[in-house]
């Protein structure tokens, strides 16, 4: 295991390399068939991104933040909207 930390990465980033290198660990115990993810996996990983590409693209365009923090950050116009409009959903399927 790579025990070297470097500076510019903060405890959150460091911690998903942790669990992707025990995922990729575990993965590589697994029969090859069982490796293979389908595509659709990707999606249900991340409910909350929904919306059409377009859309992302427009929002990310007129991102009023100075710098990306990412579709993680909750601060992400992305995330924001992609929030709303499941809040939407969910309410009208209440």
């Amino acid at each position: 295991m790579n025990t070297t930390i470097t500076q510019d990465i903060t405890p959150a980033e460091r911690l998903a390399m942790i669990i992707a290198a025990g995922v990729a660990r575990f993965e590589a115990t697994l029969p090859p068939l069982m490796r293979a993810r389908p595509e659709t996996e990707a999606i249900e990983q991340c409910p909350n991104l929904r919306i059409s590409p377009e859309r992302q693209r427009e929002i990310c365009l007129n991102c009023p933040l100075a710098d990306c923090v990412g579709v993680a950050n909750d601060q992400c116009p992305i995330r924001i909207e992609a929030r709303r409009q499941w809040k939407r959903r969910r309410e009208s399927n209440l």
